[in-house]
C-alpha cells in the first residue's frame, strides 16, 4: 500500500521539519501522491523528413502544451520547436555538420533496473524481489562496480553459460512467467497443484540426472596453462572457485597446490599518510573486492575502500 499525505494541503512548504532528511522525504511522498492524481502532460511532438538527393534526414522536436502533474512532479526534459514548413518546400543549406557517433551498450543493472527488468517480464513477486537480489550477490554471480552497478563475475559467467546450454528452457523467461501465473491458479483454488508440480517435476529430475551423468566439473571450472607445479611437476589448470578463478594443480586432490591468479599487491606509488612511513598499495579480499592499505601492515593497519589521493594537506 502506498504511503500518502494526511492531507493533500499540507504542502511541504507548510510542514516545517527541523530533520532535512525527513523535509526531503516529505517533499518526495506528496509530490508523487499529488502527481498520481493529476492528469496527464501534454506534448505537441513534430517530425520533418528531409531529402538531399538519396539520403533522409529527420528532425524532431517537442512543445509543452499543459503541464499536468509535472506542475508538482517535475521530470528533467528537453523542448525543441522546429519552424513551420510546407510539404514539398525547398530549404536552403545553411551549414552542414558531420559527427560521428558509436552504439554503446546498455547500462548495467541497478538494484531498481532490476526490480523494474523483474516487472516488467512478470518475474517474482514484490516480495520476492529483495531475496532475489540478495541471492545473487551473496552466491558471488555479481558484485557491485564504482557506479554500484551489478557486474557479473567469473562465477556468474560460468553459472549462467552452463544453464543456458544444458537448462534452456528452465532459465528462459517465458517459463519463468508462466510459472508464476500457475502459481498463482493454485492459490486461488482453481488448479490442483499436485498434478501441475508433477507435470514439471518428473521432466526436470529425469534431465537434471542425465546432466549429473553428462556434464563433468573440469569442463565447467578447468582451463589449461602453460605453467608447472612447482610441487610434483604435473600442468598447472586454472580452476573456478567460489571467489574467482585461482591456478590449481591438474592432479588435485592428490597434489594440493594453488596460486592466486590475481596479481600480488600493486604499488600506488603513495606514501602512507597514517604512519608516514608505509606506501600505499592495492589488495584484494577473499571475494576479489579491491581494497587500499599500508605496505607495512601489520605494524600500520591503514585501509581504505577508497583510492587515496597523493596530496599534502597544510595543517
Amino acid at each position: 500500500e502506498a504511503i500518502r499525505p494526511t492531507n493533500v494541503f499540507n504542502t511541504p512548504e507548510e510542514i516545517k521539519l527541523e530533520d532535512a532528511g525527513e523535509q526531503k522525504l516529505y517533499r518526495l511522498i506528496w509530490q508523487r501522491f499529488t502527481a498520481s492524481q493529476m492528469s496527464q502532460a501534454v506534448f505537441d511532438s513534430t517530425a520533418i523528413d528531409i531529402t538531399a538527393k538519396n539520403y533522409t534526414f529527420r528532425a524532431t522536436g517537442q512543445i509543452l502544451r499543459f503541464d499536468g502533474f509535472l506542475k508538482v512532479y517535475p521530470i528533467k526534459f528537453a523542448e525543441a520547436e522546429l519552424p513551420a514548413l510546407k510539404e514539398n518546400e525547398i530549404l536552403e543549406l545553411k551549414q552542414l555538420t558531420p559527427s560521428q557517433h558509436f552504439t554503446e551498450p546498455p547500462p548495467r543493472y541497478t538494484e531498481a533496473t532490476i526490480v523494474k527488468a523483474l516487472e516488467e517480464h512478470g518475474i517474482g513477486r514484490p516480495s520476492t524481489y529483495a531475496p532475489i537480489i540478495s541471492t545473487i550477490q551473496e552466491r558471488g554471480y555479481v558484485q557491485k562496480n564504482e557506479q554500484k552497478r551489478f557486474a557479473p563475475t567469473d562465477l556468474g559467467v560460468a553459472v549462467n553459460d552452463l544453464l543456458v546450454l544444458h537448462f534452456p528452457a528452465i532459465v528462459d523467461i517465458t517459463f519463468t512467467a508462466a510459472m508464476e501465473e500457475k502459481l498463482d491458479t493454485i492459490a486461488a483454488g482453481k488448479t490442483e497443484w499436485v498434478p501441475m508440480i508433477k507435470d514439471f517435476y518428473g521432466p526436470f529430475e529425469e534431465n537434471l540426472m542425465k546432466k549429473y551423468e553428462e556434464v563433468s566439473k573440469k569442463d565447467v571450472a578447468q582451463e589449461a596453462t602453460d605453467k608447472t607445479c612447482p610441487t610434483c611437476g604435473s600442468p598447472v589448470v586454472i580452476r573456478l572457485g567460489r571467489f574467482g578463478k585461482f591456478y590449481s594443480c591438474s592432479t588435485f586432490p592428490a597434489c594440493k597446490y594453488t596460486e592466486s591468479l590475481q596479481p600480488k599487491n600493486t604499488s600506488t606509488g603513495i606514501k602512507c599518510s597514517k604512519c608516514g612511513e608505509g606506501e600505499i598499495v592495492a589488495k584484494r579480499t577473499k571475494r576479489g573486492k579491491v581494497f587500499y592499505g599500508c605496505n607495512k601492515y601489520p605494524a600500520c593497519d591503514f585501509a581504505s575502500w577508497q583510492k587515496p589521493k597523493n596530496e599534502v594537506k597544510n595543517k
